[in-house]
């Protein structure tokens, strides 16, 4: 029970900054879309956030979740991309945006995860779905332990694609930790996603991505149902990448520039510090009563913190004086502290290994020690 505490307690700490406040920082620009939401996937820290945890209709932001699941499927080895899968009368006849795949004909995975992320086909959605999730509703059910796993709990999924339905809703902030868990577990989803064209079955369509034409851009995803236009973006510039998430934009042009804006506006503003990858240590700490006599306090994973360009930062542990044993390896033990631009963060530092409790004539030293001090 005592290593279930300190696991969750340790989870909890690494979500401080996500999702949490959103940054101090210069004027953001002007937003008309309803949702937006402008994150920075490294460290998870919001930028810009405007109606977050607003139910929304994702529309075709919806597939998102079905190509996440895809790829964790290929890599488990539970698919290939080389299979083939046989189209239902289902798939084939899903209405809205459509890869124009053929009832009866087999289609493999790759073609049909291209025709899923650059022309949004809805059919092909529903092939993926059988396949993974043997239907449409089994699949659902795991889209939405997926979304529970990631913490998105303003979300609820009911279809692959995202046609409207009154129970299938999610937010703008649910949307943003989806994407940056995407391209965090599978970034060579990009190169579908980046891509501006797909001819499949003699048919040409265009990514409907219209910020693809800017070179530092490289995905995500469109999405559009009646009174709602959809857009997460995302793209790199001098090697620093952002998310945005803006719903509920007037037309596709104006998603495009309200994306785009945000992008700027955290490209020209923001930067990553590096901090240390996981395992780098800040520093040692005494323990008493333990069959160890000091613990390393570490970083638990590679940390980068989001901080205002052309500012000078400073880094330092807060250490405790000293710990009593029992210590459980990664138990929360100190805290890294960052300073930059006047804003002060505290991420979580975690026990190196365990410390086990001593024999009898070292805990009760050991008391005698504490109560002196």
């Amino acid at each position: 029970m005592r290593k279930i505490i300190t696991f969750v307690l340790v989870v909890l700490s690494l979500l401080i900054f996500f999702p949490g406040a959103v940054l101090a920082g210069p004027e953001p620009p002007p937003i008309n879309s309803r949702v937006a939401v402008l994150i920075d996937p490294g460290s998870g820290e919001i930028i810009y956030a405007r109606n977050e945890t607003e139910r929304w209709a994702p529309a075709s932001l919806t597939k998102i979740m079905t190509m996440y699941l895809a790829f964790e499927d290929l890599k488990k080895g539970k698919l290939s991309l080389q299979e083939a899968v046989k189209v239902s009368k289902n798939a084939w006849q899903t209405y809205g945006s459509r890869m124009y795949i053929e009832v009866d004909k087999e289609v493999t995975v790759a073609d049909l995860l291209k025709g899923v992320s650059i022309v949004s086909g809805n059919d092909a959605s529903v092939a993926v779905a059988e396949r993974i999730g043997g239907s449409v509703e089994g699949f659902a059910q795991r889209m939405n332990q997926k979304a529970q796993e990631l913490g998105m709990v303003g979300t609820n999924f009911v279809n692959p694609h995202g046609l409207p339905d009154p129970q299938h809703y999610t937010t703008g902030m649910d949307m943003a930790i989806l994407a940056r868990e995407y391209i965090k577990s599978f970034p060579q989803a990009l190169e579908y996603h980046s891509s501006r064209e797909f001819t499949f079955n003699n048919i040409s369509q265009q990514n409907r991505n219209g910020l693809l034409k800017y070179p530092e851009i490289d995905g995500l995803k469109t999405g559009h149902v009646s009174g709602t236009y959809n857009l997460i973006a995302t793209g790199k510039r001098d090697g620093y990448r952002l998310i945005a998430v803006v719903m509920g934009a007037s037309d596709e042009p104006a998603r495009e520039k309200d994306a785009m804006a945000l992008l700027d506006f955290g490209f020209n503003n923001y930067t990553a510090y590096q901090v240390g990858e996981a395992g780098k240590n800040f520093g040692r700490i005494p323990v008493y009563k333990g069959k160890r006599k000091r613990v390393n306090a570490v970083l638990p994973s590679d940390l980068a913190a989001t901080v205002l360009r052309n500012t000078e930062v400073k880094v330092w542990a807060e250490l405790p004086e000293y710990l009593e044993a029992p210590v459980a390896k990664g138990q929360q033990v100190a805290q890294v502290v960052i300073e930059a631009g006047g804003e002060v963060k505290r991420y979580p530092l975690v026990a190196e290994e365990d410390v086990r409790r001593g024999n009898f004539l070292k805990v009760f030293f050991h008391s005698l020690i504490l109560k002196l001090k």
